[in-house]
C-alpha cells in the first residue's frame, strides 16, 4: 500500500502491478467488492489506483523473486522499509533473474 502511494507521488507515468496471483490482480480490477479478510485492502489499493493509469500484469512465479525475499526481510527484521535509488543488498543478484520487461503502447 505504502509502495504504490509513494509510486504515484513520486512519478506520472502509469502504475504496473505486477503479481503472480490471477486472483490478486482479479481483485483490483473487478468490480465486485472482496468479502474476504482482506477486503478493506482491496477497497484502499482500488481507491489508490483511481489517482492514476495502472497496468495490472500477470507474470511467472519464477520471475516473483524480489517480492519473497522482500516479504522474508520484513518478516524476519519486523519492520518495513522504503529504498530509494538503490534496494537493499539481498536483492542484488535478484534483479537481473527478476526483470521483466515489457512494451508500453
Amino acid at each position: 500500500m505504502q509502495g504504490m502511494a509513494l509510486a504515484i507521488q513520486h512519478c506520472n507515468l502509469p502504475i504496473i502491478v505486477q503479481s503472480d496471483s490471477v486472483q490478486a490482480l482479479l481483485s483490483m480490477t473487478g468490480e465486485s467488492l472482496s468479502r474476504s479478510a482482506y477486503g478493506h485492502l482491496v477497497a484502499e489499493i482500488r481507491l489508490l489506483l483511481g489517482e492514476r493509469e495502472f497496468v495490472p500484469l500477470k507474470i511467472k512465479h519464477e520471475h516473483n523473486r524480489i517480492v519473497d525475499c522482500l516479504a522474508v526481510y520484513s518478516r524476519t527484521e519486523r519492520t518495513t522499509a522504503v529504498w530509494l535509488g538503490q534496494g537493499p543488498p539481498c536483492i542484488e543478484e535478484l534483479l537481473p533473474l527478476d526483470c521483466n520487461p515489457m512494451n508500453m503502447e
